[in-house]
């Protein structure tokens, strides 16, 4: 049979047409106008696709964007979906961006590493991928284009403590003053607050410590918290004043620009006698310099040691069963069959001695096995508090055998 050059040329056109498209293994989801205000927050997702369940841990390598912050936040999710016609396993991972640029900002490609199975069971298949680059606008609030540095929070709390409280008595050259500043804001993380200024007036030498960041996040909303300590030491006599120090931040919901200034601190000074005051400082150099080599001494000669206590904590508080017990537990409060059951086997692939598991709670695993591989399966049904209350119970009964028996005065009966 004879084909047609134009059946042959139609029939190569629609083949591309017909094909299936390729689904990428990361996407990145975005808010529908990725915009936001001046260290105003912008949250996004990063989605990872799999044919298989996911196992082992996954890690990002965020990139670094001048002026800007990003960072992970919260637990990631684990779904699944229909895409091209087959059933995949999604996993979900949620990410907050600050920035001080204005304008358009590039977020490059950045690597991600995540680890895959063959349906439930089956080794754990390593993947390198990448997370495709995005843009996000940056607007610059008005009348904001002098205030520098600046947050988008609906509040900012501002708190100072000075250690001692600089008064109106005098004190002499060497004394020492600790001053406390701590900023929180509700949607904000501490890394993308103001940093506390670090000069000081002339004759006094400033110490600035490293500032403490924590971060507390709910349902995805955030409370941040910065604090920072700046040792101050009066070198010379006279009147020394700190000027007074302005936070400003922008308000979306009132759409004004708010502020709140710490008032200026004056310490009055006086020469001490010159043979204490430079005995004192001999003896705080000496000691400073012996504790340091002590320490280098220490650190040098214990590294290894030390490296060696450091990897077996972290293989203890990172080992499979327990990323999988975390996992499982995490499920089960979330009401959530297909991770749970996933989480199980990750669990079972992990613990030599997971065939002998108690009736009760291989019950609990076959009911969830049942909710979703029957014949009309209603994942939405499925609680998940008895089989976690039977695992716990399970786990706490190992763990009192186990210590049990490293416990034990006696000598074995058949050494």
């Amino acid at each position: 049979m004879r084909t047609s050059p134009g059946l042959a040329a139609l029939a190569l056109f629609l083949v591309p047409l017909l094909a299936p498209a390729e689904v990428a293994p990361v996407v990145v989801k975005l808010p529908d106008d990725p915009k936001a205000w001046t260290g105003q927050r912008l949250l996004f997702r990063v989605e990872l696709r799999s044919r298989g369940s996911f196992g082992g841990a996954t890690s990002f390598t965020l990139p670094e964007v001048p002026g800007t912050v990003i960072m992970k936040t919260g637990n990631a999710t684990v779904s699944s979906e229909q895409l091209e016609g087959e059933s995949w396993f999604i996993q979900s991972h949620f990410f907050a961006l600050f920035s001080q640029e204005e304008g358009p900002v590039e977020i490059p490609e950045f690597p991600v590493r995540f680890g895959t199975r063959e349906g439930f069971t089956g080794p754990v298949t390593d993947v390198e991928a990448l997370v495709p680059g995005f843009q996000v606008t940056i607007e610059r609030p008005p009348g904001t284009e002098r205030s520098g540095f600046l947050i988008t929070a609906e509040s900012l709390q501002v708190e100072e403590e000075w250690d001692p409280v600089p008064g109106t008595e005098t004190v002499e050259t060497g004394a020492v003053f600790r001053r406390t500043i701590t900023q929180r804001a509700e949607n904000m993380t501490g890394m993308a607050l103001a940093p506390v200024p670090d000069h000081a007036p002339e004759g006094i030498r400033a110490y600035p410590g490293q500032a403490e960041v924590r971060d507390e996040t709910e349902r995805g909303d955030f409370r941040g918290e910065r604090i920072e300590t700046i040792t101050y030491l009066v070198e010379k006599p006279g009147t020394h004043t700190f000027p007074e120090i302005r936070y400003s931040w922008w308000n979306p919901a009132a759409k004004s620009l708010e502020s709140k200034t710490l008032p200026a601190v004056t310490i009055r000074a006086k020469a001490a006698p010159s043979p204490v005051s430079a005995e004192r400082r001999r003896h705080f150099s000496l000691i400073a310099t012996a504790l340091l080599a002590s320490i280098v001494a220490l650190t040098i000669t214990q590294r290894r040691h030390l490296a060696a206590v450091i990897k077996r904590l972290e293989g203890r508080l990172h080992s499979p069963e327990r990323e999988a017990s975390r996992h499982l537990l995490r499920a089960c409060r979330e009401n959530d069959p297909r991770a749970a059951l996933a989480a199980w086997f990750d669990w079972c692939n992990a613990r030599p001695d997971s065939n002998s598991i108690p009736v009760e709670l291989g019950s609990e695993i076959a009911q969830l096995e049942n909710v979703l591989y029957r014949a009309d399966p209603n994942p939405a049904s499925w609680n998940g508090d008895d089989l976690a209350a039977r695992f716990r119970q399970f786990r706490s009964q190992r763990s009192a055998r186990s210590s049990r028996r490293s416990q034990s005065p006696l000598a074995p009966l058949n050494p």
